[in-house]
């Protein structure tokens, strides 16, 4: 800082600063899918810190009305569009295809026409890796259902887009904001003294809500590098038995719970084996899963 008789005036350096603080401040941002399990965390962060946003709803904006969805990104500036819109349904994907290509890869493709800098989220659907790794970012994509094609077709979209994006993959969500598979498992052992619960698949639990507070820090507040990232919640691998084991002692509950292989479910659509993903690039870990549904169970009681 310089004097100048009896004022002060500040240092180039000083007046950057002071500069991208007020930028900041000014940052808007573009939420889709502010109802959804993920984007309803978001919502809750931008509340409390008090960040610009625009969170409109379906009947706001009808993201498969291309032409509103022109209309609404030409006439309204974003520095970026946090995407947590998707068709999750994965069986029914199997049947309802075009519904979910035209969620998940046409909505957004019609979206990167308007080249705003993009938070998109992604699966470990996109991988089929063998069961003896822990999957990294640049693994072969290869999905063997159609939901994690569309997935696929996103990622591919996002990278020929020539737009700043932070393609977030995570895996077996759960969070406050909506059902999820501890919700549904609980409900059941309410009704059954044995749970058939599949073991040949293994992965690790996400929390929404320490997915969302690592991207608001790390993909939005700081911009790390344009790419594909992997963000779940730290700690042993497990199967689904085993999480849900987990957290049905926790509740103390006196039934069993019956390990079973993939097939015998009789779902539409296959799933993968492994879905342990590896963190090579974001710039920290999420904390251990167990602990992450120690904290959820305690928000149920």
């Amino acid at each position: 800082m310089r004097k100048r008789g009896n004022s002060l005036s500040l240092a180039p350096s000083s007046l950057y600063k002071r500069a991208f603080l007020e930028y900041e401040k000014l940052m808007k941002i573009l939420l889709l899918g502010k109802t959804g399990l993920l984007g309803s965390e978001f919502l809750e962060i931008f509340s409390r810190e008090g960040i610009p946003f625009e969170a409109p709803g379906h009947h706001e904006l009808d993201l498969l009305n291309f032409d509103k969805v022109d209309q609404f990104l030409a006439g309204n500036f974003f520095d970026l569009i946090l995407y947590c819109v998707a068709y999750t349904k994965v069986d029914q994907a199997e049947t309802e295809r075009g519904a979910c290509e035209q969620l998940n890869v046409n909505v957004l493709r019609n979206i990167l026409t308007h080249r705003r800098p993009i938070v998109h989220f992604s699966s470990d659907y996109v991988f089929n890796a063998p069961s003896n790794m822990a999957i990294p970012e640049n693994f072969l994509r290869q999905p063997i259902n159609f939901y994690g094609e569309t997935k696929k077709q996103a990622e591919i979209l996002l990278e020929h887009s020539g737009v700043d994006f932070w393609n977030i993959r995570t895996s077996w969500l759960f969070g406050t904001h909506g059902e999820n598979f501890i919700t549904k498992i609980l409900d059941l052992s309410k009704e059954h003294d044995v749970l058939r619960i599949v073991a040949d698949q293994v992965g690790r639990p996400t929390s929404t809500k320490d997915l969302a507070e690592s991207v608001f820090k790390n993909f939005i507040l700081n911009r790390s590098d344009s790419g594909h990232y992997h963000i779940q919640n730290s700690g042993t691998p497990g199967s689904w038995a085993d999480f849900a084991e987990y957290f049905l002692q926790k509740q103390k509950w006196e039934g069993r719970v019956e390990p079973i292989a993939s097939e015998n479910l009789g779902k539409k659509a296959l799933r993968p084996k492994n879905s342990v993903l590896l963190n090579t690039k974001s710039p920290e870990n999420l904390r251990d899963w167990h602990e992450a549904v120690d904290e959820f169970l305690q928000t149920r009681q």
